[in-house]
């Protein structure tokens, strides 16, 4: 068995990849800016950003009552089940893709549109390669708890 995950990247640069490559989709192809006004997209971005935030927090928060490194390339020590991971079993990578909300401020289409390519990157090359991880170490207790816990929302 392995000592860590295996994640293909750190999560945070995956998100951040997604983001800067749609700020460049939309100069390099001239996408039309989201047509919400100024006040609208700014809004909507500072309550997603702020949703966001607060949910690593907290993962981060239960993380450090837990003992084990949040970083899924170092091994992981003991199982995160209490608190925002009694709702979500991936908190973090939720919040991160909340904070994704700045293209929505920075009206950037391209942004959006990748969107989709980022989940889906994350969902089958880091928390599938998690989970496969979690179960070979913690067995029945992490078995349990993903039939109890979703894993988004």
């Amino acid at each position: 068995m392995s000592k860590t995950a295996g994640v293909i990247a750190p999560p945070p640069l995956i998100y951040l990849a997604g983001a800067g490559l749609g700020l460049i989709a939309d100069w390099l192809l001239q996408f039309d800016a989201l047509k919400l006004s100024p006040f609208v997209r700014w809004v909507l971005c500072g309550l997603l950003a702020i949703a966001g935030g607060a949910i690593i927090a907290a993962a981060l928060g239960q993380f450090g009552q837990a003992r084990t490194p949040p970083e899924p390339w170092k091994p992981t020590t003991a199982l995160a089940t209490d608190g925002i991971y009694a709702y979500t079993r991936n908190p973090m990578y939720l919040g991160m893709a909340l904070l994704l909300a700045v293209a929505i401020g920075f009206a950037s289409l391209g942004t959006l549109l990748l969107f989709p390519v980022v989940l889906i990157t994350v969902d089958r090359f880091v928390i599938a390669r998690e989970e496969r991880y979690l179960d070979g170490l913690f067995g029945a207790p992490y078995a349990a708890y993903r039939q109890n816990v979703r894993r988004w929302l």
